[in-house]
């Protein structure tokens, strides 16, 4: 499938007080780039209006991609020009201890000085492990059988702006070799630094979690996955002969049906509207200091 980035919403939730609309540089890290932007960007349809800002990784490889495609529409973070939030998403590196992440050190570079500014940082999949770990100090445990599978996932949060508008209890898509080290979450949760907002069952624990000042934020799902893609992954393995496969829990292998779409575009759209309240904060305390 062809992908190309999207066109600015309309701007019919475009609040007045920001002159332009916010910009989000993605850091896509996941295999066929183009492929999962494709499946990414859509999920933003139910969001306030934004521009997308791909960011290339100096020390990721895209040997899968077009070059081409690479070229012409993904820029160097120091290229991306002033941004308003940032995604970091999944990576096929969830296997590998940090300290072999070879472009870790780079996507430290690009979120920490962001967040000191309280500029919002979204984590997908490996992602949510990085900004975790890169952000709070959370440690991450490596699974010898993958979290493949739709799950049932509760709602631990009332009146909050990234559980707004989810049910009480929802599906997420998940597809890992790793997830969060429970008892740092523990930790970071009685030490005032994390907030659980969603939770499911073993094997898939922790869900989404935030930073209390709500800068950072985790989703360790896919909620970005389209309905077919966990059969397809499943029966992938399977064709490569690898061990221990099973197949995703709550799925039809046979007719894959996406259960989590509508859960994952309220996801979405609420993240937006938190970037455009900071984006908007700033743009008011950068114009009283102008005017002081």
């Amino acid at each position: 499938m062809t992908s190309h980035l999207p066109r600015p919403h309309l701007p019919h939730v475009r609040p007045a007080a920001l002159h332009q609309p916010p910009r989000i540089g993605i850091a896509n890290l996941m295999p066929h780039a183009e492929q999962f932007a494709g499946m990414l960007l859509p999920q933003f349809a139910a969001a306030a209006p934004f521009e997308p800002v791909m960011i290339r990784m100096r020390d990721r490889r895209y040997s899968l991609d077009s070059p081409q495609y690479i070229e012409r529409l993904y820029v160097p973070i120091e290229d991306a020009g002033e941004l308003d939030a940032i995604i970091i998403t999944g990576a096929a590196v969830e296997h590998l201890p940090f300290s072999e992440v070879r472009y870790l050190d780079e996507i430290a570079d690009m979120i920490r000085p962001l967040a000191e500014r309280d500029v919002p940082v979204l984590g997908l999949c490996w992602g949510a492990l990085a900004v975790g770990h890169l952000l709070l100090g959370l440690s991450s445990a490596i699974y010898e059988q993958k979290v493949s599978g739709a799950y049932e996932t509760d709602l631990l949060v009332g009146d909050h702006v990234i559980g707004k508008g989810l049910d009480d209890r929802f599906w997420t898509a998940h597809s890992r070799y790793a997830g969060f080290d429970e008892s740092t979450v523990d930790t970071a949760v009685v030490e005032g630094r994390l907030r659980v907002l969603a939770r499911a069952g073993s094997p898939a624990d922790t869900v989404i979690a935030e930073s209390v000042d709500h800068t950072a934020l985790m989703h360790i799902g896919h909620p970005e996955y389209e309905g077919s893609r966990l059969a397809d992954e499943y029966k992938r393995d399977v064709g490569k002969g690898l061990p221990n496969v099973l197949p995703p829990a709550n799925v039809d292998l046979g007719q894959p049906v996406c259960q989590w779409r509508s859960a994952s575009r309220v996801f979405f759209a609420n993240w937006v509207e938190l970037v455009y309240e900071r984006a908007i904060a700033r743009q008011s305390h950068a114009s009283a200091a102008v005017g002081g």
